[in-house]
C-alpha cells in the first residue's frame, strides 16, 4: 500500500480583519492508495501540542516540524495571499 501525508499552510481572516491579521493554520491530509483517509487542521499552538504528543509515540515528526516552522515564519508577513507553502511526504507501507 502507498501512504501519503501532505500538508499546506492556509490563511483565513476572521470577519472583516485585514489579510495582515489572518490566522495561519496547517492543514494535513493522509491518503492511502490515492484516497483521502483523514485530514486535520492546526493553529501554531495546536500543532506544537500535537508534535509533543506524537513525539511520545515515536512518530516521524519531520513533516509536522516543517509545517510548524512555516507557521512560525508566517507570523508578521504582509503579503500572505501570495504565499503558497506545500509539503509532501510519500511512504510505502
Amino acid at each position: 500500500m502507498n501512504e501519503d501525508l501532505t500538508w499546506e499552510v492556509r490563511y483565513e481572516a476572521a470577519g472583516r480583519e485585514s489579510r495582515q491579521k489572518a490566522l495561519a493554520t496547517a492543514c494535513f491530509y493522509w491518503k492511502k492508495d490515492g484516497q483521502l483517509m483523514r485530514s486535520a487542521e492546526f493553529t501554531q499552538s495546536e500543532l506544537e501540542v500535537e508534535c509533543e504528543r506524537l513525539s511520545e509515540t515515536g512518530t516521524d515528526l519531520t513533516q509536522f516540524v516543517l509545517a510548524l516552522t512555516q507557521l512560525a515564519l508566517s507570523t508578521g508577513q504582509a503579503e500572505r495571499e501570495q504565499v503558497a507553502l506545500y509539503g509532501v511526504d510519500q511512504r510505502r507501507a
